[in-house]
This record gives structure tokens, C-alpha cells and sequence, in this order.
């Protein structure tokens, strides 16, 4: 007999809180050293609700680690029809302003899934393919200014490398912040763009649109 996953409201929601606990639990003691049952314990829930849902700790992580690749690409994919300006504020805003599926917990369980993504086809993929869908969404950044498409790409692939680099380097040096980061990389990706410098670098709150796509998940 096959049993059915529940649909339901109340289904939805425990797995969410068990997503939600797995990836706090990742990101606070590493991969290897987290147990189904703490798991459960930060979720809530018993043990045996978890495996009603994932197969395996492994199960739990590839489905993690997929959520939050489409959480990236689908948030960042916002700013496609916005004026360039609003492109960089909105880039700057999603990815370094904390909010309830980007914040440091949700970095340091991507961080520990691309350590095990080394070994695991399965995540390797995941991650290759927010890579792709990244660098296009960020080519567009130059849709105006530059006509060759090789171009466009070369430099959404600059700018997304230099984005993760000022992301792993605030993670790890706690002591230059989030805050400091997202304004070199604003800095950095105005100069690129070839717009001018601002005088006020201080990061604004969230768009309507960031925000209403966070509530979406």
C-alpha cells in the first residue's frame, strides 16, 4: 500500500517547520553532527513525524538545499523589469538585508550543503543550476548598456562572483557586517554598470515586491 503525503494546510506547514529546524540546525553544528532527533527537538516534533516526510537526513538536505536555490532565483528574478537604478537597489536589498529566508542561518546551511554537494551529484546539480539562472538574471543588469550577449554574460557571471565572495566574506568576519559588504558591493556594481557614485550608501528596507515574495514561501 502506498500512503499519500498530506496535502493539507496543517501537512504543509510541519514540513515547513521541519525544513526550517533542519536548516538552523545545519547551519549551528554542521552537517555531519546533526541528528534526526535534533531535528526534531528544534522543530517540535517527534522523530517519526520527520521521517514521514524524508526518507533520510540526505532526503531532508537535498530537499532543503533546493528550496533555498529556488528561493534565490526566484526572489533575484524580481528585479528583471525594474529600472536599473532599482536593479541594484533591489539586488543589494534581497541578498544582504536579512529576512526570514535569507538571513546568516540560511547562508551557513548553504555554505555546509555546498561542502557536501562536492560528493553528491544530486546537489552539485541543484547548486550548478542557481549558478546558471543567477548570472542570467544579473546579465540583465547591462541589457541597455551593452549589445553583445557574450558580453552581458561574461559580466553577469563577474558580478555574481564578486556578490558571492562579499557574502562568504561577511559571513566570516562577523566583524565587517552585512551592512559593510552590501554597500562596497552597491559601490562596486554602480562602477560596473558605469552609473556615477551615490553620496548615501546605507541600504534601504526590503521593496513591496522583495516582501511579497518572501511571504510566497
Amino acid at each position: 500500500m502506498v500512503i499519500k503525503k498530506p496535502t493539507k494546510p496543517k501537512g504543509t506547514l510541519r514540513k515547513q517547520a521541519i525544513i526550517k529546524a533542519f536548516k538552523r540546525c545545519v547551519s549551528q553544528q554542521g552537517y555531519a553532527n546533526t541528528a534526526m532527533a535534533d531535528v526534531a527537538k528544534e522543530a517540535g516534533l517527534f522523530p517519526s513525524h520527520i521521517f514521514y516526510y524524508f526518507d533520510s537526513k540526505q532526503d531532508l538536505l537535498r530537499n532543503c538545499c533546493q528550496q533555498q536555490c529556488e528561493v534565490v532565483v526566484m526572489g533575484l528574478s524580481q528585479m528583471i523589469d525594474l529600472p536599473l537604478d532599482k536593479k541594484i537597489d533591489y539586488v543589494t536589498d534581497f541578498l544582504f538585508i536579512s529576512n526570514d529566508d535569507i538571513n546568516r542561518s540560511t547562508s551557513g546551511f548553504m555554505y555546509e550543503a555546498i561542502g557536501v554537494a562536492v560528493n553528491d551529484p544530486i546537489l552539485s546539480d541543484f547548486k550548478l543550476e542557481m549558478d546558471r539562472n543567477c548570472k542570467q538574471i544579473l546579465s540583465t543588469l547591462f541589457t541597455d548598456s551593452d549589445a553583445n550577449p557574450e558580453s552581458r554574460e561574461e559580466k553577469g557571471e563577474i558580478i555574481y562572483w564578486l556578490l558571492a565572495g562579499a557574502k562568504l566574506n561577511a559571513y566570516f568576519d562577523p566583524d565587517n557586517g552585512l551592512e559593510n559588504a552590501a554597500n562596497l558591493f552597491k559601490k562596486a556594481l554602480r562602477a560596473t554598470c558605469g552609473l556615477p557614485p551615490i553620496t548615501e550608501t546605507a541600504t534601504q528596507p526590503p521593496s513591496v515586491a522583495l516582501e511579497s515574495q518572501m511571504q510566497a514561501h
